[in-house]
């Protein structure tokens, strides 16, 4: 061991992995199991002064950096070959002030342990859909999930952040200080500073209308149309996913996920129980945190490459291209999954946030996912095939928390618009000029 690595782990309150310690494996692996990258160190950070250090050393050694929140970025970003990792898992205390309606997350928390925290005091903030998703990684890329139409986007209710930057400054940012750096930590990802702290305006919710309703046969076209036309006219108290999958018969089926809010049942249930090839209907009143584990995928058990696009509208013959590239995969898992952006997203002036897509009616996100790594060429081959019959009908470049690591700086600049990107490269300019966080959907700064 060097002398600089054991005085490394004599200031840290947290731990420093090299390869050569237990548990390094386990540290080491990310949520998507493409990503297989071995880094030089991993710093488990137990507070913002550990994350100082980490970027200190880094900068001593010439290590490049990768920050680990939830580990959930199907890109892998938060583990590099050769570099150091930032790693906040340990960091994931959620507090809740329920007179304020605020709750305070650290770096590192998943949804499972903010639902956990707020949920006990009967409130929320709309969030991811998979429980072992950060919190924060989600909120930087904007957040969309159960409660968006009610609420809005996950990044809409980011009231305050504390963060640590590239040269060891903690720096605060709300709507008195540094406004300008919390627009840009709405949706503008991890460009500017490893965020150590988020605080998130809450809402009063305990029990939802919400579950799964599923079609299969030769009319789930029709179900998928009842559904966009549902969306249309939904009310802000409903907010409705969906995706399309294969069976193990290679047979295309399609799932939509409602969660409702409202009091009584809305007209919308009825018509989606009216469509055709309806084989299971488990939507029923339950708690929220009942809807919240509708989604739980092994964590990095599958390959997974996906790609994403926002479109104003479903139309026939884009959902008829989608049941064809569907049925093209041939072999399960993967799926496409279209999210709703109707109700309170809309409702948001748009210059509180970076986020680019909020004239988009939908998220299309072509998701391959896979065991097999021989199977690697054809499922990457699916979803980019896919992914280009959808992008006559999309409206910017796409949903940066899905983005692969292989997306070009022009359709990142696209996900914002030219006015957005360039007012975030002025902010990565001034907190990042040396672009040391540049493992993520990146914003370079000004040279």
């Amino acid at each position: 061991m060097s002398d600089d690595l054991t005085e490394l782990r004599g200031s840290l309150a947290g731990a420093a992995i090299a390869p050569e310690d237990p548990g390094y494996d386990l540290v080491r692996r990310c949520f998507n199991a493409l990503v297989d990258r071995r880094p030089a160190l991993i710093v488990r950070c137990r507070g913002a002064g550990d994350v100082g250090t980490a970027f200190d050393y880094a900068r001593t050694h010439g290590l490049e950096v990768a920050v680990r929140g939830g580990g959930h970025n199907p890109a892998g970003h938060c583990v590099l070959d050769g570099g150091l990792v930032i790693d906040l898992t340990l960091m994931h205390a959620v507090t809740v002030d329920p007179e304020a309606r605020v709750a305070r997350s650290e770096g590192g928390a998943t949804w499972l342990d903010f639902d956990s925290a707020t949920q006990a005091h009967g409130l929320v903030t709309p969030g991811g859909i998979v429980g072992s998703t950060g919190v924060t990684g989600l909120t930087l890329g904007g957040g969309i999930g159960h409660l968006t139409a009610q609420y809005g986007l996950t990044c809409d209710n980011l009231v305050g952040a504390e963060l640590v930057t590239p040269d060891g400054s903690l720096v605060r940012a709300s709507e008195q200080e540094n406004a300008d750096l919390l627009w840009g930590l709405r949706g503008g990802g991890g460009n500017f500073g490893v965020v150590t702290r988020g605080e998130f305006r809450l809402h009063p919710l305990e029990k939802v209308v919400g579950g799964r309703m599923t079609y299969t046969g030769p009319g789930i076209g029709d179900a998928i149309r009842a559904y966009r036309d549902l969306v249309a006219g939904a009310p802000r108290d409903m907010s409705c996913q969906a995706y399309v999958a294969l069976d193990q018969s290679l047979e295309p089926y399609f799932v939509v996920v409602p969660c409702y809010t409202g009091e009584g049942e809305p007209a919308g249930l009825r018509a989606l129980r009216e469509a055709p090839g309806l084989v299971s209907d488990g939507v029923r009143l339950h708690s929220f945190v009942g809807q919240q584990h509708l989604f739980n995928p092994a964590y990095s058990a599958d390959r997974n490459y996906w790609k994403s696009s926002f479109v104003r509208d479903l139309p026939d013959e884009l959902i008829d291209d989608l049941l064809e590239r569907m049925t093209a995969l041939g072999r399960p898992p993967g799926q496409l999954l279209l999210e709703s952006l109707h109700g309170a997203p809309k409702d948001v002036d748009g210059s509180t946030a970076a986020v680019g897509f909020r004239d988009a009616t939908f998220n299309v996100s072509v998701m391959a996912a896979w065991l097999d790594p021989a199977h690697d060429d054809d499922q990457i081959a699916w979803a980019r095939e896919t992914s280009a019959s959808i992008e006559p009908y999309s409206v910017s470049g796409g949903y940066v928390n899905y983005m692969q690591a292989d997306e070009p700086i022009e359709r990142v600049r696209a996900a914002f618009g030219e006015e957005t990107f360039d007012r975030l490269r002025e902010l990565k300019t001034r907190y990042d000029p040396g672009n040391v966080l540049r493992r993520n959907q990146n914003v370079p700064p000004r040279v």
